[in-house]
């Protein structure tokens, strides 16, 4: 049954939602600096979301991560038992690098411009503004909100993983990363990998005397070219496609008169939800036992960078019938989730074993770009599919009545 579309009710809270005030919010996030280099890092982002929502109304918990770093955590308890749903975004954003106005938030065009308005603090804001509304005295909901705020997903998601270590659950989680606000279900793990290759240095004009190590380089960086991405390429995710593998550097030896005594290749290796994290390792590795076999003088290691060693980046793969993503899908009338190409702190959550998705304003082309933005629709539209989103699961409804609301 549908109630009236009093105050409390589904229209009445739309209603309340106020965009312009979402749009401030947002700028006002934009101009308080955040990021690994800075001296701060992104402690006052952190100061600054959890004074707004302990003003809202919100139960908040700042949260030691490492230093003087922090998460948010934000909690709205319902007046019935229920689920929990959570909204997370992270606090930090890139360096504004060669941004000259990054931390100088502007509209226009249609566009909120500044450092972090797509990555992430446009949907930050908009996920305040639902605690908020929620907060009100005049709306009851069963079960519980969390908006989780966390540091560092930029260098290594130490917020993350501080969260997921102290147990901290909900029974479905929506991550706000852009998507220009389609459900992302499932994405790729991440592995960055280094085969470091030794060789004999000897004078250039003698190279029968030494071991070139750039030559087995060379060797490697054609066998995964050639055998390796054929291999990948027959597997296959219905949402995600191949896995894939990307040689990204290479550096090898001194001078040209010189038999380069060492040669480093470096790797950004993609895999799906059906590798493990440690067959892709040791699939690089027997490139190298192959190589190694046709030629004893090949000497050479492959282990994984300090870039995605500190952790398993693993993949996100939330399962397809999982009653509240379908919802989640009925609420942005987009019946069939994608997969996404970049990694999330939502695989995190989902090795814990809660259910998350990925599902943010704004496109991820703008996100660490030197002109970044997200458009005003896509702001305004994340704030209204993350509050119906939480009046559906949490059964909003007017308070002091047994009228529910449907949406």
């Amino acid at each position: 049954m549908t109630g009236p579309a009093g105050p409390g009710t589904a229209a009445g809270l739309a209603a309340r939602l106020d965009l312009d005030a979402i749009v401030a919010e947002a700028s006002r996030l934009i101009a308080i600096e955040g990021h690994q280099d800075h001296p701060g890092e992104e402690r006052a982002v952190a100061d600054h979301v959890a004074e707004r929502l302990r003003s809202g109304g919100a139960e908040v918990e700042l949260q030691p991560v490492v230093g003087d770093r922090v998460n948010v955590i934000a909690r709205l308890r319902g007046g019935r038992p229920g689920p929990t749903l959570m909204l997370n975004a992270h606090l930090d954003t890139v360096p504004p690098y060669g941004m000259t106005d990054g931390l100088r938030p502007r509209v226009a065009d249609g566009r909120l411009w500044g450092r972090g308005a797509t990555d992430m603090k446009g949907a930050l804001a908009a996920m305040t503004a639902v605690v908020e509304l929620l907060a009100a005295p005049d709306v009851d909901f069963a079960g519980e909100l969390l908006l989780t705020g966390v540091a560092g997903e930029e260098n290594g998601s130490p917020g993350m993983r501080a969260l997921v270590e102290a147990g901290v659950t909900a029974d479905f989680a929506i991550v706000g990363e852009p998507t220009m606000l389609r459900v992302g279900r499932a994405h790729k793990g991440a592995m960055w990998a280094q085969a470091t290759f030794r060789g004999v240095a000897t004078h250039g004009s003698v190279p029968a005397d030494g071991v070139n190590a750039v030559y087995h380089a060379a060797r490697f960086i054609t066998a995964v070219e050639q055998k390796l991405t054929d291999t990948l390429a027959r597997r296959h995710h219905p949402l995600l496609g191949p896995p894939t593998v990307n040689v990204g550097m290479v550096n090898g030896g001194d001078r040209p008169p010189m038999v380069p005594a060492s040669c480093v290749v470096a790797l950004d290796r993609r895999w799906l939800p059906s590798e493990r994290h440690d067959e892709v390792l040791a699939e690089l590795r027997a490139v190298v036992a192959d190589l190694r076999r046709a030629d004893p003088a090949v000497d050479a290691t492959v282990e994984e960078m300090d870039g995605t060693a500190t952790f398993v980046h693993a993949p996100l793969d939330c399962p397809p019938d999982n009653p509240y993503l379908r919802m989640l899908c009925g609420v942005v009338a987009d019946p069939e989730p994608v997969g996404l190409q970049f990694w999330t702190d939502a695989a995190l959550l989902a090795t814990t074993g809660i259910p998350a998705v990925v599902c943010g304003p704004g496109d991820i082309a703008q996100a660490h770009s030197l002109r970044e933005w997200v458009a005003l629709d896509q702001l305004h539209g994340a704030a209204k599919v993350y509050l119906a989103m939480a009046q559906r699961m949490l059964s909003v409804r007017p308070h002091h009545t047994d009228v529910e609301v449907e949406v």
